[in-house]
């Protein structure tokens, strides 16, 4: 579906036909689009016609006008050709521009639609319809490494927010002709250009209806990002726990598709959705597959250690401090208890606020420029941490317990995972500082019973734990070896 298409769909009666003459037809341009200052035509000659050529000059660039068009329009212009219908047009557009992408716009929205897309319009005095031809050439932002899922051996190319870049990388990666991308556009004001990728000979017909009913479906006055869209489609019945992959890596998109997935890319966005995504998704890295599979095993195994230490030791440790002293060695609980009693602030409000401050020096340290890097938040965090500890207002073991909570809840791959492991810990420590190691066990099957709930567009989110599918743990948990497939 082009964009031109899309547009008219969306405007529905407010579409205007166009009409053969081309000064008529370049007013109506003029008038829908407000007679803006980035919107230029010129006068052209094909042999005995005339017409205009339009482009908006912030849209398109000038070096490859010229290059693509000016000159074989002005080569024609001393002909005798007759161009005054659709079919001549046609003619002359596959003996002049032949290699050049085009589209036809039959009404006023779907050539202003081409315009606004970047292509550059060709009306001709006599032809009831309007030859859009793709220029090009604007600059883009470079193909970079990837900036927040970092690998030490493997590719080193991210997304860019090029469409066309974007599902470029993915061909690259997946040279095959049942690859397909579908076309959507969403936001009234905006006119977004979505594409969704599939595998033809991979993914499930029933997935791929789904994502088409739910992109189809979005009705918003303006998409910016991925995360819009997002929002939207995922229909996410959790307030806490992603449903969709938000990725960088183009590698890492191509393995989905391989997977049967299906991949939703944002023009704008120079990051891309994939789904379905459930529980053990949000623990695997491009990096596994670059090493060895003992190692990878070793690192998926930390993740989730990481996961339950960050979410369960400030509740177990409040928890075992006010109710369950019993169960902490005797020793141990003396020296505890005298860095206690020197902090003029119980335990929970101690670790309470010593988790806050950690999460406003993790947030300062994503807000900080890049020139100063990671320089912030770490100061901050070893200064004001033994600041603390020497002025007695929190013990030793406290910070040690905060900074290693922080500390694991970084080793999750996945921000969006790792943020709602952030806001789901306060909960736990909230019942755990009440209702001690009780509350815990009562965060815990409220948290199992939300998750069992949940599906993403279909999958239940603990696959394939619940429902036990064995052979999908090999590379959920564990990281199967290559092996050479048998030919026959």
């Amino acid at each position: 579906m082009s964009v031109s298409r899309a547009l008219t769909k969306q405007e529905g009666s407010m579409a205007m036909p166009l009409n053969k003459d081309a000064n008529d037809t370049l007013l109506q341009l003029r008038e829908l689009l407000g007679n803006s200052s980035d919107f230029q035509s010129s006068a052209i000659q094909i042999g005995t016609s005339h017409g205009f050529l339009c482009t908006l000059t912030s849209m398109a660039d000038a070096q490859s006008l010229m290059e693509k068009l000016h000159e074989p329009l002005k080569g024609s212009a001393a002909s005798q050709l007759s161009v005054d219908s659709l079919q001549q047009l046609e003619q002359f557009r596959q003996e002049k521009l032949g290699v050049l992408a085009f589209a036809y716009a039959a009404t006023v929205q779907e050539a202003a639609g081409q315009l606004l897309s970047g292509d550059a319009l060709l009306i001709v005095d006599g032809v009831e319809q309007v030859l859009c031809i793709t220029v090009g050439g604007m600059p883009t932002r470079a193909i970079e490494a990837p900036k927040n899922q970092k690998v030490i051996r493997g590719m080193q190319e991210s997304f860019t927010e090029s469409l066309e870049t974007n599902i470029s990388l993915i061909r690259r990666r997946l040279r095959n002709p049942l690859l397909r991308f579908e076309s959507f556009m969403a936001g009234e004001e905006t006119k977004t250009c979505i594409s969704l990728a599939y595998l033809a000979n991979a993914a499930e017909e029933s997935l791929v209806s789904e994502f088409r009913l739910r992109l189809t479906n979005m009705r918003v006055k303006a998409i910016y990002d991925s995360s819009n869209v997002e929002e939207i489609i995922s229909q996410n019945r959790s307030w806490f726990f992603p449903t969709l992959l938000s990725l960088e890596r183009p590698d890492t998109a191509a393995s989905a598709l391989v997977e049967g997935k299906c991949v939703v890319i944002v023009d704008g966005s120079p990051f891309v959705l994939i789904g379905p995504a459930v529980y053990g998704n949000f623990f695997q890295s491009a990096g596994d597959y670059y090493v060895m599979p003992v190692l990878a095993m070793f690192m998926r195994l930390m993740r989730h250690v990481s996961l339950i230490l960050s979410l369960f030791l400030p509740a177990l440790y409040i928890s075992v401090i006010y109710y369950h002293s019993e169960m902490v060695p005797t020793l141990l609980l003396y020296s505890i208890s005298g860095q206690e009693q020197g902090s003029p602030f119980t335990t929970g409000v101690a670790l309470v606020a010593m988790t806050l401050l950690f999460e406003l020096l993790r947030e300062a340290g994503t807000r900080v420029p890049s020139v100063l890097g990671q320089a912030v938040p770490i100061a901050g965090a070893i200064v004001l941490g033994q600041a603390a500890v020497e002025a007695g207002i929190v013990s030793s073991i406290l910070l040690i317990v905060v900074a290693a909570t922080e500390l694991c809840g970084l080793l999750v791959p996945h921000y969006d995972f790792s943020s709602t492991v952030r806001l789901i810990r306060f909960g736990l420590l909230l019942l755990g500082a009440v209702l001690g190691v009780y509350g815990i066990f009562i965060g815990i099957a409220l948290l199992t019973v939300h998750l069992v709930s949940l599906q993403s567009f279909g999958v239940p989110y603990l696959t394939p734990v619940a429902p036990m599918r064995p052979k999908a743990h090999r590379d959920m948990v564990f990281r199967a070896p290559l092996k050479n497939e048998d030919a026959s």
